[in-house]
């Protein structure tokens, strides 16, 4: 009986600790998936921020992709007014060179400013002097007739002379005789009707000769002139063009 009662309490105890040794590699096997589910959590998290990350980068991408259309948009229609405007520029040149053909002494050129009506000094006055020769009558009225008929374009009007110096004159000096034959074709215009509020002189003095001098005071007729600036519509403002002039 004694001996039976032993054997069940072996059988008893080795149950117990079987039962221990599962529940410890219970205990084991539960922490080794716990760390798993923690490792996929992180694996989850990192996934997560990295597919947030890709998703501000589309965006971003985007926005710059709209902004690079709209941008090229932008220039493309840039691109078309301007070449409206030189193909302007370029009817204009045209229309300007057949109106002023038969004149000796004018010529029509196309700069970057715009086109410009060059008369050179001698067709408009006596050596030293302002006031108009007769004989221009004929070619300003024909540039004043195309300006009155053009009232939607500003004008400039520049003086220029060589670099002799002043000697025999009531002028200062070739500055203020440029400006004062600028002047006196502003004045004439105006009378033909041109409106003073679309002129402006300039008297550059020998400052931008068409022909550079061998030495500052050499006497060069082609230098001697006026010039009518057609200020072009898409530069409306006389400010900026004389930007250049103060650079």
């Amino acid at each position: 009986m004694l001996k039976r009662a032993i054997v069940v309490g072996l059988a008893i105890c080795l149950a117990g600790l079987a039962g221990c040794a599962q529940i410890k590699d219970l205990e084991r096997k539960n922490a080794n998936l716990h760390a798993q589910v923690q490792s996929l959590q992180a694996e989850r998290d990192e996934l997560v921020a990295e597919n947030q990350a890709l998703k501000t980068d589309r965006e971003t991408l985007q926005a710059a992709l709209t902004d690079a259309r709209k941008e090229a948009r932008r220039m493309s229609e840039l691109v078309g007014e301007m070449k409206a405007e030189q193909d302007k520029l370029h009817r204009q040149t045209a229309e300007l060179k057949a109106l002023l053909d038969e004149f000796g002494g004018i010529d029509v050129e196309a700069r970057r400013e715009g086109n410009f009506i060059v008369m050179q000094s001698e067709i408009l006055f006596d050596s030293g002097k302002v006031d108009l020769n007769p004989d221009a009558a004929d070619s300003l009225n024909k540039v004043a007739d195309y300006l009155v008929a053009h009232s939607e374009l500003p004008i400039r009007i520049d003086g220029h002379t060589d670099g002799v110096p002043i000697q025999h004159s009531p002028w200062k000096d070739n500055y203020h005789l440029a400006a004062m034959r600028a002047h006196a074709v502003m004045r004439y215009l105006m009378e033909r009707g041109v409106s003073p509020e679309r002129m402006h002189i300039v008297g550059f003095g020998p400052n931008e000769p068409r022909v550079e001098p061998q030495e500052p005071t050499e006497p060069v007729a082609a230098n001697r002139r006026v010039e009518i600036l057609l200020v072009p519509e898409g530069a409306r403002s006389i400010g900026e063009i004389l930007e250049g002039f103060q650079e």
